[in-house]
């Protein structure tokens, strides 16, 4: 039995591959589902939980509110909070095109 046949066997599902754009990081998606239906996050606890350093995660959240992905709210540090542009790329309504002109 060949390694595929043993994957298949074994109950291996293949995963639905999220849109991607080249700017994009696998830790982006991480970001925006660990904010999503939650209350707006400082850089150092999302970083926390992805286990990624605070200083990646704030550059990677900076990136995103720069492409509107994420909202950056102040309030004596920075929080960060999955924007309406955020939930529709989850929810895979958003097109390649509208996502690469950011």
């Amino acid at each position: 039995m060949g390694l595929l046949d043993r994957i298949k066997h074994a109950g291996f599902r293949p995963q639905k591959t999220r849109l991607q754009i080249d700017w994009m990081t696998n830790t982006d998606e991480r970001i925006m589902q660990r904010l999503r239906g939650s209350e707006p996050q400082t850089p150092a606890a999302i970083a926390s939980d992805l286990e990624r350093s605070a200083e990646y995660v704030a550059d990677r959240c900076r990136q995103l509110a720069i492409r509107e992905l994420l909202v950056q709210h102040e309030s004596g540090e920075y929080r960060y909070a999955l924007a309406a542009l955020g939930e529709r790329y989850l929810d895979d309504e958003i097109s390649v095109e509208e996502l690469e002109e950011r």
